[in-house]
């Protein structure tokens, strides 16, 4: 796929990786849909991108319902074209707990978080997306990212977290592969340190952002995951 024809939305376009990922696809001709929840940030990635010479409209999300990602879609129609591309950027906080926690570590409240932003972030969104390019008949790409976790989380949240990426990314592009749309992900990769204790590191990853843009390019690229460099 050429990024220099594409309309590409961008989910958590005003957090820094989300930002960084819209100033570069703009820097590449691409036009570019920024989704977020929070107005002050997406604001200032939009002034960003146009000082990039980016071709970009900002969508804010009053919440992350069906109701109001189906009618986002309808919108980015509307303003830019059909969806060619869908960059899934997950923002879920402390990743997902293990199941034998105990109950002092999860609690409802809890639970219930984690599975909001599981849903919202990746399911939610990658079916809204799908959804619009199969009714656009759009030859289409869903690229699945996890954010970036703090340098205090444990290995077991973060092997959890890329777990969830993974199997959905794979059972999604078998069973988008008969509408042409594929299917990629791109995780950071751990480090060990000293401690003993495997963690992301917190700032932007460019190779992530690298890691998307080679997946949209590449054709036969589907169902897989990159690594991209710490």
């Amino acid at each position: 796929m050429d990024i220099a024809k594409s309309v590409i939305v961008i989910t958590a376009a005003g957090t820094p990786t989300g930002r960084a990922m819209a100033e570069y696809f703009c820097r590449l001709n691409a036009r570019v849909a920024l989704v977020d929840t929070d107005s002050p940030t997406l604001q200032t990635t939009y002034e960003n991108c146009l000082k990039v010479g980016g071709i970009c409209y900002s969508f804010c999300l009053p919440s992350r319902s069906v109701e109001n990602i189906s009618h986002l879609f309808t919108e980015v129609n509307r303003e830019m074209g059909a969806v060619d591309v869908l960059i899934n950027y997950w923002q879920a906080g402390g990743g997902v707990p293990s199941l034998l926690a105990s109950n002092t570590i999860v609690d409802q409240t809890l639970a219930d978080q984690t599975i909001a932003d599981v849903a919202s972030n990746l399911y939610l969104f990658g079916r809204g997306a799908a959804i619009n390019m199969l009714d656009c008949g759009r030859k289409g790409v869903i690229v699945n990212i996890p954010g970036l976790g703090s340098a205090n989380e444990a290995s077991l949240n973060l092997d959890s977290s890329n777990a969830v990426i993974r199997g959905l990314t794979q059972s999604w592009a078998q069973e988008l592969e008969h509408a042409n749309i594929r299917v990629g992900g791109v995780l950071p990769r751990m480090r060990h340190y000293d401690d003993g204790v495997v963690h992301y590191h917190s700032a932007i990853n460019y190779d992530m952002i690298d890691g998307a843009a080679y997946i949209v390019e590449n054709d036969s690229f589907t169902g897989r995951i990159l690594e991209a460099a710490s």
